[in-house]
């Protein structure tokens, strides 16, 4: 087991994944939660992409709030996170999990606490991309009206310790936590057809449609938009890689999965 004392150089565990289907991208990630609770790996940073445009949905959502059809008849695979919050449409973005031990020195036994060491490694990692205006979110909403207002989709709220750029959401995140471990999933989007995101799911009425394509349009940015240009996927998981490294100081190894989380990784497919 990895022994956390503050004597020693922290270890730190990073996993550059190849494009999965959602399934296996949730299967992973539970797989790596669950090492985590055994005292099976070190604290972890997955980055990771899709092999296809998959809807995801908070453990505890609802799916009425999806327009499941429509989804099937684009192709579109949906899926339930571990963590929880609202559903995410995962098409062209970098996701990110990170998994660590409860307790650990790095972190507060806080969720806020957590999300928050997070937050900053994320912010690290944005300035080496070249997003020097990213700022943690307050979490206040921007008007009055915002308030009441409830959408099915995770990118139409600002919440604490997300990040956002010219005042629009670019990093959402969720987290889970157990009693041993924590695990927080967030994604960064690269691009974003915002009519396309807005059909997925279902409103009451076409006026709470529209308010939520306002908010898609004037409070969520991608990262081409606050760069210019387009990045490739290699060149954000490296500026994400040492944003990480400088936030959290020790030891940095890539690794594979181990063959704990391969036999979880098996176990999850055959119980779903």
């Amino acid at each position: 087991e990895y022994v956390l004392t503050e004597a020693f150089m922290q270890e730190w565990r990073l996993i550059v994944d190849d494009p999965r289907d959602g399934e296996s991208n949730m299967a992973v990630d539970r797989a790596i939660l669950a090492a985590c609770e055994a005292g099976q790996v070190p604290p972890t940073l997955r980055l990771y992409s899709w092999k296809r445009p998959t809807m995801t949905v908070g453990y505890a959502q609802k799916l009425r709030e999806i327009d499941v059809d429509r989804c099937k008849k684009l192709g579109i695979q949906i899926v339930r996170r571990p963590t929880g919050g609202r559903a995410l449409f995962h098409n062209h973005e970098v996701t990110y999990s990170f998994t660590a031990p409860i307790p650990h020195p790095e972190f507060s036994s806080s969720l806020f606490g957590a999300y928050k060491v997070v937050a900053g490694a994320l912010l690290e990692g944005l300035k080496e991309i070249g997003v020097s205006d990213a700022v943690l979110s307050s979490g206040r909403k921007t008007n009055k009206d915002e308030g009441s207002f409830h959408s099915a989709s995770c990118l139409s709220s600002i919440s604490h310790f997300e990040i956002e750029a010219q005042g629009a959401k670019l990093i959402g995140s969720a987290q889970r936590r157990t009693k041993k471990a924590f695990l927080q999933q967030g994604s960064m989007l690269l691009d974003c057809d915002r009519t396309l995101l807005g059909s997925l799911f279902k409103y009451e009425t076409d006026d709470l449609r529209c308010r939520a394509m306002e908010i898609l349009n004037s409070k969520v940015i991608t990262l081409s938009e606050c760069l210019g240009k387009n990045m490739t996927h290699d060149d954000i998981f490296c500026s994400l890689k040492n944003g990480f490294a400088r936030a959290l100081l020790g030891k940095w190894r890539q690794e594979h999965l181990n063959s704990f989380e391969l036999a979880q990784c098996l176990s999850n497919s055959n119980s779903g």
